[in-house]
């Protein structure tokens, strides 16, 4: 693989993981900027551990019986 080859796959990579990372710690309240910035320097696994922070955060509630409402 060129250098070329990987720099266009990290430009696309990168941002994009930066979203979904950021989408998915929004929507467990989490802050944008530093999940922003996780998801850039860390692609991919950034998002692994926002889904397991929310998976986390779900059964938290749920053990102590909060709603989302």
């Amino acid at each position: 693989m060129e250098f070329s080859d990987l720099l266009f796959l990290l430009i696309m990579i990168c941002p994009l993981s930066a979203v979904i990372t950021v989408y998915i710690a929004h929507m467990y309240g989490r802050r944008f900027w530093p999940w922003l910035l996780f998801g850039f320097c860390v692609p991919l696994v950034s998002t692994f551990v926002a889904i397991g922070l929310g998976i986390r955060e779900a059964r938290r509630r749920e053990a102590n019986g909060e709603t989302n409402d």
